[in-house]
């Protein structure tokens, strides 16, 4: 692959925001990541409104497609066809759909999904389009499995910057046309079943808030949970106020495993001691 290696760390599990700003850039980057998917046998698909572009231009990067899209391991889909049902966005058909496509994937025998999907449909700014921070919040449910690989593009050149930094936090990572994306400085979460609760690896901070907060909100809402932070290399004032939130209003106890000595100052301060159902070790 030409240029910049911006996606190859994106592992299974990851859902990133990556705006790009360059259509050579795009397209090397895209078909680097199909590359990858179609290696590792996943399922791949990516949707957006040039699909035949971005078909053409991945086969002139080397990228084999026709025996792919034959078996279906590789599929395109449109925004009409994926998004914008009945021309109309509505996040939560949006996410089961994406659900039911991860249940058909493995059924079909395939280890992972990995889906990149270029988002500048939202600009033609049809009914529903102002959920779109919402949705990229809420579906980082589905990623926590590790089974769902997922790159969002966004062209920043047609986006507003309050817009933009909205949908960035909305995502546990990021990358750019000229920055890659680097695990150690985003978040990954993933689930874990023995107890059952989340892991947290990377960074949490103001740039992957709302991420965090919808996937640690869905873990304690039903049940006691256990939330290892071990390898979390570093928590801010809003991540350890998103703990705490989440503890208070679930049902359930939480259990934080692995707190750093700041991590801990930083729950102090905000008394965690008065949280009812909430262990920090």
């Amino acid at each position: 692959m030409a240029g910049l290696p911006l996606l190859d760390r994106v592992a299974p599990g990851d859902h990133i925001c990556w705006t790009v700003d360059d259509d050579r850039t795009r397209l090397d980057a895209i078909a680097a990541f199909v590359r990858t998917g179609l290696r590792a046998r996943e399922k791949v698909i990516y949707s957006g409104d040039d699909c035949a572009a971005v078909l053409a231009g991945i086969t002139a990067r080397g990228v084999a497609v026709q025996e792919p899209l034959h078996t279906g391991q590789l599929a395109t889909e449109t925004s009409a066809e994926s998004y914008l049902r009945d021309g109309v966005f509505d996040p939560e058909t949006t996410i089961e759909r994406f659900r039911d496509v991860m249940v058909q994937a493995r059924g079909e025998g395939y280890p992972g999904l990995r889906a990149i999907c270029d988002v500048s449909w939202a600009l033609r700014r049809g009914p529903g389009v102002e959920l779109l921070p919402w949705y990229e919040a809420a579906v980082n449910t589905l990623f926590t499995d590790g089974f769902l690989t997922g790159v969002c593009v966004y062209d920043p050149r047609l986006l507003g910057q309050t817009e933009l930094r909205r949908l960035i936090c909305a995502h546990p990572g990021a990358a750019t046309s000229t920055i890659p994306y680097d695990p150690n400085t985003s978040l990954r979460i993933r689930r874990t079943h023995e107890p059952p609760g989340l892991q947290l690896l990377g960074e949490a901070d103001l740039s992957n808030r709302e991420a965090l907060a919808t996937v640690v909100h869905e873990a304690v809402s039903a049940h006691d949970a256990t939330i290892d932070l071990t390898s979390l290399r570093f928590a801010d004032m809003a991540a350890a106020r998103i703990l705490l939130t989440a503890a208070a209003a679930g049902p359930g106890k939480l259990r934080l495993v692995g707190c750093s000595p700041t991590l801990i100052r930083l729950l102090t301060s905000q008394n965690a001691g008065a949280v009812p159902g909430l262990t920090v070790e």
